[in-house]
Parts: C-alpha cells; sequence; structure tokens
C-alpha cells in the first residue's frame, strides 16, 4: 500500500506562515486599541505627575500639601506654580494627613487613575528636571 503525497504547498513551513499570519491579524487591532489608550491616558498621567512634584515641594516648604478639585482649565498655584491640567483632565488632591497629600486624575474618557500618595521616603522625581551642560 502506497501513500499519495499531499498538495505540494501543504508543508510545515506554509502551516508555520499561516499561523504567524494569523497571529498578526488577531493582534494588530489589539494592538492598535491599546496603542489609543495609550495616547489618551499620557496628558492624565503627565498631569499627575507634576501635580505630585508640586505637591512634595509644597509639604518640603510649608509642611503640608495643597488640597485641590481642578477640572480642565482651571488653574491654581502649588508651591510657588501656577499648574493647569491639560485639556480634558482634572485633578484630585486629598490632603487627609497634611505631609502626605494623594493625587488622583481622570480624563474626558472615564479614565480614572489610582491614587498616588506622597511618600517621604521614596519621593517623587522632577518630571522637568533642568538640563545641565557639563561644558558650562
Amino acid at each position: 500500500m502506497t501513500s499519495t503525497p499531499g498538495p505540494r504547498w501543504a508543508s510545515p513551513t506554509t502551516a508555520v506562515v499561516v499561523g504567524v499570519v494569523a497571529a498578526f491579524a488577531v493582534a494588530t487591532p489589539i494592538a492598535i486599541e491599546l496603542d489609543a489608550r495609550i495616547d489618551r491616558t499620557r496628558p492624565m498621567y503627565d498631569d499627575r505627575g507634576q501635580m505630585e512634584w508640586l505637591q512634595y515641594q509644597s509639604v518640603l516648604s510649608t509642611g503640608q500639601g495643597v488640597a485641590l478639585d481642578l477640572a480642565a482649565g482651571e488653574s491654581a498655584d502649588v508651591a510657588g506654580e501656577q499648574f493647569t491640567p491639560s485639556a480634558g483632565v482634572d485633578v484630585e488632591v486629598r490632603t487627609e494627613v497634611a505631609d502626605r497629600p494623594c493625587v488622583r486624575v481622570s480624563n474626558d474618557h472615564g479614565d480614572v487613575s489610582e491614587w498616588a500618595c506622597l511618600d517621604p521616603e521614596s519621593p517623587p522625581v522632577d518630571p522637568d528636571p533642568e538640563v545641565v551642560d557639563p561644558a558650562v
């Protein structure tokens, strides 16, 4: 009894290529959606980082944070700097413990961050550090 060979195109290489193409077909819409979500939440998290830094500076200079509830377009003075949230971003700061303010941000798309509370043992980093030119 002899077996008849299958079609020439039905090889292990073809199966691998078809599998890779199918994986990309499934993964592409997921990657596009993930990229869109990252793009729409980036300003929100940038604002949270900036506010965490300003609250830390306020605690260093006055011993307490500044409670805030800012909607897009509103401004507040924190640690001697004017802060205005990005378009579509709301910033909320709670100071139940005066020297450990907590910051939460949200946006018009319904995304809401976790609370980020100041930890004096692990303070936030300056989101906009000055660049020092070593040649000067």
